[in-house]
């Protein structure tokens, strides 16, 4: 029986050897297509929409997820990213349907916002889990009503409270989504950069996106003034401690980073009782500067009880013909989520030419200090590192985490980035200003020694007339905790600070007399 089964078999093989070795050549080409598909193999090209989420062999440095019937707009978005330009390098572009990962990973109720977050935040996690190349960027494409927010319930007993204005129980933080749900036990902190790009229409998508690119390729020609780099809008509520907030970063970039942010400043409390003063707040954000800062408080659609600005004000008043501008507020609630009406960060966005380029704010109620102490982080990253805005958000934050895992709704986690996170600024924006230009000399650096102080210290100035001299002592999280006023005679001057009441720390030194200021650092240890 043996010997029979062996001859029909050589038979059967002496017939159709040339048909088996077809058969087995297309096999092997069909099963090598599936397991890894050929136009992934080359670094910076794109990924095909539909091929299986849930194949180990994926890869991507930038997944693009999006509703489909955005898809066919973002090609050339995604084309030119997977390309090696003067701007940016090359990155494994992939895009993901909204409709694939429902598919994929949503389960019986669709229909609801939060579990359609989390079919969402399960694919992104199972990308950073298991694909062979896990991505390093994540971009949402939509707003928040056709591609849902993750929100978070809100822990902090004060928000919750009635005379809490907001009354905050829930809001969106999309960073969560790349918060890795598989190591979440252990590791809380995001493991991508992540950014959005609002608009409902493919038409809003890609006005957007045409932004970005201007932004990034074209912004060394757009003839943006770099002797002043940044438009800063002062709140009139709590002036001074937004106004040592702003000088606290604006020292630590001069004199730590030695990448000065030369600005124009806006103080509102000193024109909100003008007829025009909002209108020369919207004047001053279309005024030829690559940054727009505000620091004060918010609502969605309207910046401080005073009205400095509103939702209306972005579509009337700030130039459409104007320069695209970075967006960085230190100010609460700039909320992407507001269903009925856009709110005032995704009107910047959805201008046409002008507006944002971009915008990095608190989602929800925020605490000043420490969202000066991340945007301090995020300057560092972004100037000294050279990288893309992601890249440096998710570096800041990270660094920001260093003192142990935070809460659900820790205050960095609100900070959300509307814009495309691998957009690299234009390289005269990430130049030291004084490689191109003087530093202004109306604020000059006070000499202090010794310095690291531990009982006293000695501030060594000049200054140009007879009068009062204000000297001001300002704690790392913006607090005068000391101030002097002196009569004293134009020219050289030393003034003796006792610091031995003082804790360790860094304090900013501010002298003025009149428009004349002069400012430095000042470090106590013990």
């Amino acid at each position: 029986m043996l010997m029979v089964i062996r001859v029909l078999f050589q038979r059967f093989t002496l017939y159709c050897t040339i048909p088996s070795v077809i058969i087995i050549a297309i096999t092997t080409f069909i099963a090598t297509w599936t397991l890894q598909p050929p136009h992934l193999c080359a670094q910076g090209q794109t990924q095909s929409i539909g091929e299986t989420l849930l194949s180990h062999h994926n890869q991507a440095d930038y997944l693009i997820i999006t509703p489909s019937q955005f898809a066919p707009a973002l090609e050339e978005h995604a084309q030119w990213r997977s390309q090696t330009t003067r701007t940016h390098t090359a990155l494994r572009t992939r895009i993901i349907t909204l409709e694939d990962i429902y598919e994929t990973f949503g389960d019986s109720v669709k229909h609801l916002p939060q579990a359609r977050a989390e079919a969402i935040r399960h694919c992104i996690s199972y990308a950073l889990q298991f694909w062979k190349l896990p991505p390093s960027r994540v971009l949402l494409v939509g707003s928040t009503n056709l591609l849902p927010a993750y929100r978070i319930r809100v822990a902090i007993p004060l928000l919750l409270a009635p005379q809490f204005l907001s009354r905050e129980d829930s809001i969106p933080m999309d960073e969560w989504y790349v918060v890795n749900k598989y190591r979440e036990s252990f590791n809380t902190r995001p493991q991508a950069a992540i950014g959005r790009i609002p608009g409902r229409t493919s038409e809003e998508i890609l006005r957007v996106l045409r932004k970005v690119r201007l932004f990034e390729e074209s912004g060394n020609t757009l003839g943006f003034d770099l002797s002043t780099r940044a438009t800063v809008i002062l709140d009139a509520e709590d002036s001074d401690i937004f106004e040592n907030q702003f000088l606290l970063l604006s020292d630590f970039l001069r004199y730590t980073l030695r990448y000065p942010l030369p600005s124009d400043v806006l103080h509102y409390y000193k024109i909100m009782h003008q007829p025009n003063a909002r209108r020369q707040v919207t004047q001053a954000m279309s005024n030829n500067r690559p940054i727009v800062m505000y620091y004060g408080h918010g609502a969605p659609d309207e910046w401080s009880k005073f009205s400095i600005l509103r939702t209306d004000d972005v579509g009337n008043s700030i130039a459409r013909n104007g320069k695209p501008f970075m967006m960085i507020t230190i100010g609460c609630s700039q909320n992407y989520d507001i269903p009925r009406v856009p709110s005032i960060v995704e009107a910047l966005m959805l201008l046409d030419n002008g507006g944002a380029v971009m915008t990095l704010a608190s989602s929800g109620f925020s605490s000043y200090p420490e969202n000066n102490w991340f945007i301090r982080l995020f300057y560092q990253e972004l100037f000294t590192n050279r990288t893309d805005i992601g890249t440096a958000m998710l570096n800041a934050k990270n660094r920001s985490y260093e003192g142990g895992l935070p809460t659900q709704d820790n205050f960095f986690r609100r900070v959300a980035l509307l814009g495309d996170p691998a957009m690299v600024p234009f390289s005269r924006l990430a130049t030291s200003v004084s490689q191109h230009t003087s530093l202004p000399t109306t604020q000059q650096q006070i000499s202090i020694a010794p310095n690291p102080a531990q009982y006293q210290t000695h501030l060594h100035y000049t200054i140009p007339h007879t009068g009062i001299v204000r000297i001001e002592l300002i704690n790392s999280v913006g607090q005068q905790v000391a101030v002097w006023n002196e009569l004293q005679h134009a020219g050289p001057q030393t003034f003796v600070l006792l610091t031995d009441t003082l804790p360790n720390g860094t304090y900013y030194c501010r002298i003025s007399i009149g428009t004349y200021v002069q400012t430095g650092l000042l470090t106590i240890y013990r």
